[in-house]
This record gives structure tokens, C-alpha cells and sequence, in this order.
């Protein structure tokens, strides 16, 4: 584990919530493999806390890194990334986290649900880094159209990769929406339980769900990889 300070370079509203914020290194880069998370050190009125995020820019960016974070009103963290300035640092430890890519030949199903996307934003390009021949399908799900975020980076990974498809979805759609609906659940078509490795993140409902899915349809266990996001 290793403990740094790192000055916010900019912070870009995704949608009305989630941010994306951007830091520098400081004074050197940390390793970390994409999927992984660092914790940012809260101090405030009520005491030292810890805040985990993960990282959503890739391991081999060697300028900084960024994370992706629904904003909430109560949040300790939020708070603290909500009100740093431009220039100002925070304090973080890395590199934690098991939610990492397993080198396999099989194809792979990343589902996401909210900001359990982050890491998949980190992963996706490692995986094309490495020449991943496989087929890649990342499904991500929110509830309405404005809670959608990254979607043009989804659509221009398809067009320079013939191998990765995005499947987004919204669960309560408006009239006027024309992608697909539905929870992401309702999209994970049909795939041989036996050649595919399975990455699931985002809220621990959807989590628990899929994983029993992947069960019931005999996804070895040491195929499905999994990381729940809390509201903290």
C-alpha cells in the first residue's frame, strides 16, 4: 500500500451527480492494475474516514488518473471532492481491489449498473492493449436517459474495435428513447457458460442477481468476477 498526495487537475460533470475528477500524480506514479480502486482520506468535523473510488482512466496514462463519483448530498466524501479546488490536493492510498482482469483466451461479459462502469472505462483499453482477440460485450444499465454518462467513449471504442460491443439500456425510459430498455439482466443473451469470463460492478442488488444468473447457468465460479459499489 502506498499513501500520496495528488492536486486536482479538473473536474467534469458527466450528468447532474456523477463527476469525473482528474488528478496528477504528485510526485510519482503509482502502480495499479485497471479495475482496482485507491481510498481518499476524509477529515472533517466528524472525524478520519476512508472513501473508496475506482479508478476509471487506464494504468498506462502516466500523467495522473481519474475517478468517476456520484456526488451524494450527505456524503462525507463528496463533500470533500465537491468543494476541492482546482490545484487543491487530496490524500489517497493504493492500490486495493481483487476486480482485475484474469488473462484468459475466453470472451468476455462486463455488466454495469450506475457508476459501476468506472472501472470497465479502466479495463476496456488494457484489454485492447493487450491484442485481446475474444469478443467483448459490456452491458450498462441506468434508470433514465440523463443518468447516462460515457456513452460516446462506448460508441467510438466499437467503431475502432470490431470485437467489443456496448449494450446500453435504460430500466424507465421515456417515449422518445430509442436504445434498448429494460434491466441489464434482460440483456445478457445467450453464450456458452463455459467460454466466457463474467465481470460484474455496480449496485449490490444487480451484483447478487447476475451472480446467481451466472450460477444457475453453470459459469464457473472462478469465471465470474465481481465488485459491489456501496452509497457511502
Amino acid at each position: 500500500m502506498e499513501k500520496f498526495s495528488a492536486p486536482l487537475l479538473r473536474k467534469t460533470a458527466l450528468t447532474a451527480d456523477v463527476y469525473q475528477f482528474d488528478f496528477g500524480w504528485g510526485e510519482k506514479p503509482v502502480d495499479f492494475k485497471a479495475g482496482q480502486f485507491f481510498m481518499m482520506e476524509v477529515v472533517d468535523e466528524a472525524g478520519k474516514v476512508n472513501r473508496s473510488y475506482s479508478v476509471s482512466s487506464t494504468p498506462s496514462y502516466k500523467e495522473g488518473f481519474s475517478l468517476c463519483v456520484k456526488l451524494l448530498p450527505d456524503g462525507r466524501g463528496s463533500k470533500l471532492l465537491r468543494d476541492l479546488p482546482i490545484g487543491g490536493t487530496a490524500n489517497f492510498m493504493a492500490a486495493f481491489g481483487h476486480f482485475v482482469l484474469v488473462d484468459s483466451p475466453k470472451d468476455m461479459l462486463m455488466i454495469s449498473t450506475g457508476t459501476g462502469l468506472a472501472p470497465f472505462i479502466s479495463m476496456v483499453p488494457a484489454v485492447f492493449e493487450r491484442g485481446f482477440a475474444g469478443k467483448v460485450t459490456l452491458i450498462f444499465g441506468v434508470r433514465h436517459e440523463e443518468d447516462l454518462f460515457y456513452v460516446d467513449q462506448l460508441r467510438e471504442w466499437e467503431k475502432a474495435h470490431a470485437n467489443f460491443k456496448a449494450i446500453v439500456t435504460l430500466s424507465q425510459p421515456t417515449d422518445s428513447w430509442t436504445g434498448e430498455k429494460g434491466r441489464v439482466t434482460d440483456h445478457l443473451g445467450n453464450f456458452d457458460p463455459q467460454a466466457v469470463q463474467v465481470y460484474i460492478c455496480g449496485n449490490g442488488d444487480m451484483v447478487k442477481t447476475v451472480k446467481t444468473l451466472m450460477d444457475e447457468k453453470g459459469v464457473p465460479k472462478l469465471d465470474i468476477h465481481l465488485e459491489q459499489f456501496t452509497t457511502l
